[in-house]
């Protein structure tokens, strides 16, 4: 008789690590798939390769997400300006769609079984990725050794051990996940509310105070809302940019790029679809730089009520993502006004890179507001000739009556 075959979510991480040796010995014919949303750099999809071999998996698949990742979320994300709780980019969690499906497209190429990954029941990945294979596999079942059995990561390194596997005393402290968006840093510090992380926790990202002094001028272009190329000031491509560059081109190379100069660190706290309140480290030199530098040209050629109902919507597009809310058809609606929202933001926006600080220094728009209406003759404390200092006054004397109303409501004094 034949083993049942599994395919496991495998970044070659503890978790996985664990899961891949504690599945083979239960019987099962392991299979591992290594998505790649940006977390591989030169060489490491090797080094993934042969843990997992080492670890006895039956066939590893490395599958390239990158483009589609890029295209499908991040685009949107920046078009949103999303930034959960105002401040995380949402690093891994936006991800997860994108490798889930993948994850459950190789198990049925391969006659799978069964889907596991590793993920916890703390957080939020368990119902990511089991919201994707519910929906595109329901038939397949779903494994989940570290959800389902609680445990520490100290009992998986010292499992391991026992079996001959070793690991780093890194990887035991923290739970590191890096991808296109960024990367997300949890464990020891994180736990609690009051204490940072240390220097050596940080994956990429230099120090403030180790940053250039005099940082660096970069200009962005856009169309439609979309990074179409970022330059320095001469014009020349930042490195690993330009003509035939895939889609995330850009948005890779800023990570590397905006990371030298201390931009992208942060903690986030908020609370998580399962109820508790969840602190993570992260570092997203790139996608905060873009989200800058594109709302910095929003504010050029969107109107204030434009900017304030995509500012809310949004936010509840990228929540829902963040929230595992893949396949509810409002989805497609939120991304339908997005594209809308986006016809006219193309232009250019200069910003500095300078210790840790994003400074958006200017921007120019075939659709800039500020032209338009310096074209009619209007300029902000300067003047205007379409209209006169009496209708300015009348303007003036209307406009106040309501607070006037309201303030002089109620019972009058005698």
């Amino acid at each position: 008789m034949s083993k049942r075959k599994i395919v496991l979510a495998f970044s070659g991480g503890l978790d996985t690590s664990y899961a891949l040796v504690s599945l083979r010995e239960q019987g099962w014919e392991v299979l591992t798939a290594n998505i790649d949303t940006g977390g591989l750099h030169s060489g490491e999809g090797d080094v993934v390769r042969a843990r997992a071999e080492e670890l006895g998996s039956a066939r590893h698949f490395v599958i390239d997400a990158r483009e589609e990742l890029y295209s499908r979320v991040v685009t949107y994300a920046i078009k949103a300006n999303y930034l959960r709780n105002g401040g995380y980019p949402s690093c891994v969690g936006a991800e997860r769609l994108v490798q889930a499906e993948k994850v459950v497209q190789c198990a049925l190429d391969n006659g799978a079984d069964a889907i596991a990954h590793g993920s916890t029941g703390a957080g939020a990945d368990h119902v990511r990725y089991d919201s994707v294979i519910r929906a595109l596999a329901p038939q397949l079942e779903i494994i989940t050794p570290i959800r389902d059995e609680r445990l520490t990561r100290e009992f998986e390194r010292d499992f391991l051990a026992q079996q001959g596997f070793a690991t780093s005393d890194k990887v035991t402290t923290y739970s590191i996940n890096e991808g296109l968006i960024g990367t997300s840093i949890g464990g020891k510090e994180t736990y609690g509310s009051w204490d940072y992380l240390p220097e050596d926790a940080w994956e990429s990202t230099k120090a403030i105070k180790d940053a250039p002094s005099d940082g660096i001028e970069l200009i962005f272009a856009f169309d439609k809302g979309e990074v179409t190329s970022a330059t320095t000031l001469d014009g020349t491509p930042i490195e690993g940019t330009g003509p035939g560059a895939p889609n995330y081109a850009i948005l890779r190379s800023l990570n590397a790029l905006a990371a030298e100069h201390g931009v992208g660190r942060g903690i986030h706290m908020g609370s998580t679809m399962v109820g508790n309140l969840a602190r993570v480290g992260f570092e997203a030199p790139g996608m905060l730089t873009l989200i800058a530098a594109h709302r910095e040209l929003e504010r050029l050629t969107l109107s204030n009520r434009q900017q304030a109902t995509k500012a809310t919507l949004g936010t509840t597009y990228g929540d829902l993502l963040h929230e595992a809310v893949y396949y509810d058809p409002i989805l497609d609606d939120f991304r339908a006004f997005l594209d809308s929202s986006q016809t006219r933001v193309t232009g250019e926006v200069r910003v500095r890179l300078q210790k840790g600080n994003v400074i958006p220094l200017g921007s120019r728009s075939p659709y800039s507001l500020l032209d338009a209406a310096t074209r009619q003759g209007v300029v902000y404390g300067y003047g205007s000739s379409l209209w006169t200092g009496e209708q300015a006054r009348a303007f003036a004397h209307m406009y106040a009556i309501p607070g006037a109303i309201a303030k002089n409501a109620g019972p009058q004094d005698k």
